[in-house]
């Protein structure tokens, strides 16, 4: 009786064992097979990876001009109070677990932005833009290998098609900040299910 149970446990033990290192196979040959192949994912910040309605708030209420540089200045360090969306985070995280290099597109001015860039460090070392002409965001998305790209207004989605980037639409918030065209699905894009909140 004694052996049969201790027997079971190995048993047991030994096919856990085997799932895991099976698991952990796949893992690292898709890490290598990513990171040979040099691949990157991109996300926009505002509405996208973080809900910046409050630091946008913030920095309106602190400066008389809207757009000048102590409003840049007040916004990009304004990064504790811009809640990170669960959803994009978590899929940027898992990504960056397999291997891709995050990159993060700040549709701002780069004024005082170094501290937002140090925030972001360990998600997206050295790949963190400031991205001031929108009209451009596809310029930053074509020499970087990039696979995936997450949005979330119509220019976006229509900019990472430019680059012949794969778009996915990012819903926004209830208090969205950014400006332009939001038609969800209009595009024939896949929409992150739950990213709203």
């Amino acid at each position: 009786m004694v052996l049969k149970d201790v027997r079971k446990k190995v048993e047991t033990t030994w096919t856990t064992t085997k799932r895991i290192l099976a698991a952990m196979s796949v893992w690292g040959l898709i890490f290598s097979l990513v990171t040979i192949a040099r691949l990157s994912v991109a996300f926009c910040y505002d509405d996208t990876l973080v809900d910046a309605s409050a630091s946008h708030a913030k920095a309106a209420r602190s400066v008389q001009q809207a757009g000048g540089p102590e409003y840049w200045r007040v916004l990009n360090n304004s990064y504790d109070i811009e809640p990170p969306k669960p959803v994009p985070f978590a899929l940027a995280w898992i990504l960056r677990v397999f291997g891709f290099r995050v990159q993060i597109l700040a549709e701002r001015e780069a004024t005082g932005g170094e501290a937002l860039r140090k925030e972001w460090r360990h998600l997206s070392p050295r790949g963190f833009t400031f991205v001031p002409d929108a009209q451009n965001l596809h310029l930053h998305l074509e020499g970087d290998r990039c696979v995936l790209f997450f949005g979330s207004s119509d220019r976006e989605i229509l900019e990472a098609r430019k680059a012949g980037v794969y778009a996915i639409r990012v819903r926004r918030g209830k208090d969205a900040v950014e400006g332009g065209d939001y038609t969800p699905g209009r595009l024939g894009e896949p929409i992150l299910p739950f990213s709203q909140y």
